[in-house]
This record gives structure tokens, C-alpha cells and sequence, in this order.
């Protein structure tokens, strides 16, 4: 009796004091429990009559362990989850349930006995009692089943306290969440560029998730634009990426639903650029649709620099952001459209919005005349077809080229490159396709041709229309059989090249007139891409303008930040004969100019050169119908009118408004020689 009213008062202090499982179990197993005699004592807990119990006992090294019953354990295991009092042997357990031979909570038992946790008609649990010893008399088992009464209340009261603290931490993670979500739209609605929007996004997850890299992804015109920010070192890095391929994001863009990124596929997706970009420094990443209004408008990449699993709560949470990051993009967006219907200001950033429009950091565009150019690279530039880019000089037909070899399965290897009009004519065969030592006279040492450099690699021929005559053949042995030899050696090498080739000059004509092979040109015509004059996308004018005094200045140490809006407008409606190279090489002249924070244009040495362009046409000699400068007509009056002269400004190849190189190349191609033509007055 005395041992019993001891215990009694033991559990009422235990249930006073512990509000969770561990310290009824430590005072269950406490050896100052003299009521009753056991080794141990297990207890099995549900949280409603359909879930799963969950077991708690003690280990050989005394440590409080918990195990989770499933559906296979729990047929196997039975006995734990019937609503029955058991008193069974040892023996009589282990033939009726083996499988608890090798659970840890069940080793070494001689006497089993369970007692169901029953709270107001409500089963709680069990309690397990292992190797216990109790009195077989009528007063014994009332003061048993009294101690088991008040371990059920304690029981009762531990899930209670649970519950309750469950639900203030619940109410505190959302009030928590809520206030993040009022600081992270404060954060991102008043920016009025999405640079400014991005890097306000990313200091605000660096605070409260320690996350140091973020993008956003948005669809344009068929591919994807990603604006990447990274925080390191107290530094921002921005930059802009293209991609097309879009497999690794799949379920977020076909389903909207959040795709998580391990280290693996991050690291896979690093073999090709034509795929979202990821930092060195990203192992995991998480993908979500910023959706507004049931529209999706794009997507946020939140990145970790460990290889960690996002938990769903943060998860549910990153969709909450990306909401209101949504609804910034859309207001920033509105922004700029009501923006162009108000009057300029006299002056205009030069840092304002231009970056949104930046591919490949290289390529700066907003018209849908480039849009469709862009289009057709990422069409082409995973397969390994020959392409051939047409445009005006200084349209920028290399830059282009280099947006297909990074899109291209090539990207990991060169892109090397060679401009037929700059070399001569004897030594075209030996650049292009390397030479041996002794071949021709100066062939000093062996020569690895631009073929071989490129092996595996992207070839890009720039002005091919150059190429000479006898070397086309050639080439489209190259091209056709994947082979090729060097000057002086009768040895056919394999060469594993994509060419993607370039040219301003009409090469129908060329290929009419004689001037070109017809069965080269049709087979490096296999997915023509022609780029359009810079006066035939003015809209492009302002992004470029600001790109290059922005680029420009800060490679000269200036600080210039602004640009009179009477002069963008001035820019802007130039036609620009000389395309992006002239655009480029006159802002340099005019930063070079300014001495203050305002950039500081020349707008008068427009007039000139419109004045010389058209002297230019004037003075050119009128050509035959097919507008060919090669017709050999047109050579020969060249001529005769400079007297035989070639070079300088009163030559033939200024009146034909040709290179000098290219004009002897063409001559000798049509059997001309200008000293023909010396005795005769021009």
C-alpha cells in the first residue's frame, strides 16, 4: 500500500511537471517505481482512430527512440494496434508474432502485457509493459488499472499541451509569413525597371533565407529571357541569357506546379548553353510560376548554394512571393506603357530599361523584325546544319553567329573565325586548310588550317562572297565529304566542322554573273537568315544608344548618366548606312567628347555624312540591270576612267566602292589587267 500511494504521488508531481512524451517515459522507467516490478515500459501513441501509431521506447543504451508504423509493419505488428488488454508469455508472443523477435522495443521479454490509453471513449494509445510482476488479487489489479487511469490522463494532457503549442506555432509561422510577404511586396512594387525589381527580390531572400542567387524567366517570342542576379563578395552581378530548350522546367511550364532542381541535373544542364542558366555556385534549385490574375507570367528560380531539399512550407511560401512578385511585374509593366504616352522629359537615364531588352549580353534588341531573326537562331542552333546570314555591313551578322555556336550541342568547343576579304588571294588555301613545311616558297614550318582549329567546333567564314573562285570547289568538298588536305600533302584528314557563314553581298547575283559557284552557294543556303538594316528597326536605336555610351564610358573612366531626349529622337530617325558599327563608332566619338554627366552628341556631323552618303551613289558609275559592282563591263569603264589606277581616292576601287584587295581578286577572276589601260585618258 505504502509502495502504491508512493508511486501515486511520483505521477501526480511527473504529471504536474512534463508536458511532453520524453519525461513520461523517463519517469515510467525510472527504477524509483516500486508499485509495480518491470524491466520497461513502451507506449504507443495515436493522433486520431485512422492514423498509424507511433512507439516510443527505450534502447540497450537507454536513449528514448520513436518508431512510425506503417502499413506493412503494422500487419505484421499487429497486437499494437487492436483496441485489447494482453497479457501473454514470452514464448506464446514470439510464436504468434516472429517478426517482434528482431524489433529493438521487443527483445527479451518472458511476460507481455498491453493495456489500451482510453480517454472519454477516446483510445489514445497503449501502454506496454515488459517482464512485469503484479499480485493476481482482486485489490492489485483495481490499483493497477488506477495507475494506468492516471497515465492516461498524463497522456491526454502531453497531447493537449502538443496540440495547443502546434497551434500557437502554427499562428506564429503565419503571422511570421504574412509579415514577410507584406515586406516582400513593399520590397518589389515601387521598382520601375525589373533590374532594380530583381536585385530588391534577392536582398531580401539573402536576409531571410540566406539565399544568394535568384532569376526570372520569362517567355518572348517562342524562347526564354532570364534575368540572373547573384549576391557575392557585397557584390551584385546582373546579366541577361537566352535559351530555347526548356525540358528541365517542363512541369512548371505545361503545369504550373513547382519543380525542384537537385546538383546533378544543375550540373548536367552546365554542358549546354542552350538551357536556363545556373551559377557555379547553385546545387539546388526551385522553379515557380509567377501567376497574376490566372495568367502566368513568368517563372522565379530560387537557388542554393548547398544540395539541400526545399521543405513544402517553404515551398507554399516561395508560390506566395512569386504571386506577389507577379503583380509587381505586371504594375511595372503598366508602368512602362503609360510611360511612352507621356511627354519626354528633357533628359533621359541611360541606365532606364535598356537591360531588359540585353541577349547574350551582346545582342540588344526590343523589334519584331529581330525577334523573328532571334526566332530562327534558336530553331537552327541545335542542329548541325549549315547556316548562311545575310545583311549590311555592320548589321552585326558575327554576333549572330556567335548566338548559334553558344545555342549549339558546339558550345563547350571554339567558334573560330575568318574573314575572307582579309586574306590574299595565294594565301586563302593554306588558312583555310593548312599547309606542310616546304609546301611553297616562305613555308617555313607546318600550318594547322582554320578547318583542323575548328575540329568539333563551330567554323564561321565572315564576307564568303570573297572567297576565290578556284578555292569554291574546294570548300564544298569540304563541306560535303567532312574531309579535307593540306597545301602539300596528298593525305585526306577528317574534320568533324559546322560552318555558319556571312555576307553582305548579293551572292544570286554573284552566282548569275559568273562571280560564284551555284552548287556552293546552294549548299550553304540551307537555312538562310537575313538581318535587317539598323533603319529598318528604329525602336532599336534608343536600347543601343544607351548600351553603348553606358559600355563605352565606364571603359573610359566616365560618368555619364544621361542623354538629351531631343537627341535620342535625332538618333533615332538617322538611317544609319553603316548599321550598329557606325552607330557604335559615333557614340564613342561623342563620349570621347563629353566632359560631363550629360552625353554630349554631335548631331551636326549627321548632316555630313547623309551629305557624303549620297555624293557616294551619285558618283558610283550606273551598273547594268542585275546591280552587279562586278559586271565586267562596269570593271573596264572603272578603269578607264581612274587610268589604270587601282588604289587610292581616284582609283577604280573607290568609284566601285570596293576593297582594293577585292577588286585585283575579281580581275584577275575575269583575266583584267589594269595596266591594259594606262595610255588611256579616263
Amino acid at each position: 500500500m505504502e509502495h502504491f500511494e508512493s508511486d501515486l504521488m511520483n505521477l501526480s508531481k511527473a504529471l504536474l511537471s512534463s508536458n511532453d512524451i520524453s519525461g513520461l517515459m523517463t519517469f515510467l522507467n525510472n527504477d524509483d517505481l516500486s508499485f509495480i516490478k518491470v524491466d520497461r515500459v513502451n507506449i504507443i501513441l495515436k493522433s486520431d482512430l485512422d492514423a498509424l501509431p507511433v512507439l516510443y521506447f527505450f534502447d540497450q543504451e537507454n536513449d528514448l527512440q520513436c518508431y512510425q508504423y506503417n502499413q506493412n509493419s503494422l500487419s505484421l505488428h499487429s497486437i499494437v494496434n487492436d483496441g485489447c488488454t494482453h497479457r501473454i508469455q514470452g514464448e506464446a508472443l514470439y510464436l504468434s508474432y516472429p517478426q517482434l523477435i528482431e524489433h529493438p522495443a521487443y527483445s527479451n521479454i518472458d511476460n507481455y502485457c498491453k493495456v489500451p490509453l482510453i480517454s472519454a471513449c477516446k483510445q489514445l494509445g497503449s501502454i506496454e509493459f515488459i517482464n512485469v510482476e503484479i499480485k493476481e488479487d482482486n485489490y492489485s489489479e483495481k490499483q493497477f488499472k488506477l495507475f494506468t487511469n492516471m497515465i492516461t490522463s498524463m497522456v491526454e494532457h502531453i497531447i493537449e499541451h502538443e496540440l495547443a503549442s502546434n497551434i500557437a506555432q502554427q499562428i506564429s509561422d503565419e503571422r511570421n509569413n504574412f509579415q514577410m510577404l507584406v515586406d516582400v511586396t513593399n520590397a518589389v512594387i515601387s521598382r520601375s525597371t525589373k533590374k532594380e525589381l530583381i536585385t530588391s527580390l534577392l536582398k531580401f531572400l539573402y536576409q531571410h533565407f540566406s539565399m544568394s542567387d535568384l532569376s526570372i524567366i520569362q517567355t518572348h517570342d517562342g524562347h526564354y529571357g532570364q534575368d540572373y542576379c547573384g549576391y557575392s563578395d557585397g557584390k551584385i552581378d546582373y546579366r541577361s541569357h537566352f535559351f530555347s530548350n526548356d525540358d528541365a522546367i517542363k512541369d512548371a511550364v505545361e503545369k504550373n506546379k513547382p519543380v525542384v532542381l537537385s546538383a546533378l541535373t544543375i550540373q548536367q544542364l552546365s554542358l549546354n548553353n542552350n538551357v536556363p542558366f545556373f551559377p557555379l555556385s547553385a546545387k539546388s534549385a526551385c522553379v515557380v510560376p509567377m501567376v497574376f490574375r490566372n495568367s502566368t507570367i513568368g517563372y522565379i528560380c530560387y537557388m542554393q548554394r548547398e544540395d539541400k531539399p526545399y521543405p513544402p512550407h517553404d515551398v507554399e511560401l516561395f508560390l506566395q512571393i512569386a504571386a506577389r512578385v507577379a503583380l509587381a511585374m505586371h504594375s511595372l509593366k503598366v508602368h512602362e506603357a503609360i510611360s511612352k504616352t507621356i511627354p519626354t522629359t528633357d533628359y533621359i537615364n541611360i541606365e532606364e530599361s535598356y537591360m531588359d531588352h540585353a541577349i547574350f549580353d551582346d545582342i540588344i534588341s526590343q523589334s519584331e523584325v529581330m525577334n523573328k531573326v532571334l526566332d530562327q537562331v534558336a530553331m537552327v542552333a541545335d542542329c548541325d546544319s549549315t547556316v548562311l546570314i545575310l545583311g549590311e555591313s555592320g548589321t552585326g551578322k558575327e554576333l549572330i553567329a556567335q548566338a548559334i555556336h553558344k545555342l549549339s550541342r558546339r558550345s563547350n568547343t571554339r567558334m573560330v573565325k575568318m574573314n575572307c576579304a582579309a586574306v590574299p588571294a595565294g594565301l586563302f588555301e593554306s588558312e583555310l586548310f593548312g599547309h606542310e613545311r616546304g609546301a611553297f616558297t616562305g613555308a617555313i614550318s607546318q600550318r594547322v588550317g582554320r578547318f583542323e582549329q575548328a575540329h568539333k567546333g563551330t567554323l564561321f567564314l565572315d564576307e564568303i562572297g570573297d572567297m576565290p573562285l578556284d578555292l569554291q570547289p574546294k570548300l564544298l568538298r569540304a563541306l560535303q565529304e567532312n574531309e579535307i588536305e593540306r597545301v602539300g600533302k596528298n593525305q585526306l584528314i577528317s574534320v568533324d566542322v559546322r560552318i555558319v557563314v556571312a555576307t553582305n553581298a548579293n551572292l544570286l547575283s554573284m552566282v548569275e554573273s559568273k562571280g560564284f559557284r551555284s552548287d556552293l552557294y546552294y549548299r550553304l543556303n540551307v537555312f538562310p537568315i537575313k538581318i535587317p538594316p539598323l533603319r529598318e528597326r528604329p525602336e532599336d536605336i534608343p536600347l543601343l544608344v544607351k548600351h553603348f555610351t553606358r559600355v563605352i564610358s565606364k571603359k573610359m573612366g566616365k560618368d555619364i548618366t544621361a542623354i538629351a531626349a531631343e537627341t535620342l529622337d535625332t538618333l533615332s530617325k538617322f538611317p544609319w548606312p553603316g548599321n550598329v558599327r557606325e552607330l557604335r563608332n559615333f557614340i564613342e566619338r561623342s563620349v570621347i567628347l563629353t566632359r560631363g554627366n550629360v552625353l554630349s552628341v554631335p548631331t551636326e556631323e549627321l548632316i555630313t555624312i547623309s551629305s557624303l552618303n549620297n555624293k557616294m551613289v551619285k558618283s558610283k558609275p550606273t551598273l547594268p540591270a542585275s546591280d552587279n559592282i562586278f559586271d565586267r563591263d562596269a570593271v573596264i569603264s572603272a578603269l578607264r576612267e581612274s587610268n589604270g589606277i587601282i588604289a587610292g581616292p581616284r582609283g577604280a576601287a573607290v568609284k566601285l566602292g570596293v576593297k582594293r584587295t577585292t577588286l585585283l581578286s575579281r580581275m584577275q577572276k575575269m583575266g583584267i589587267k589594269s595596266h591594259d589601260y594606262l595610255d588611256e585618258i579616263g
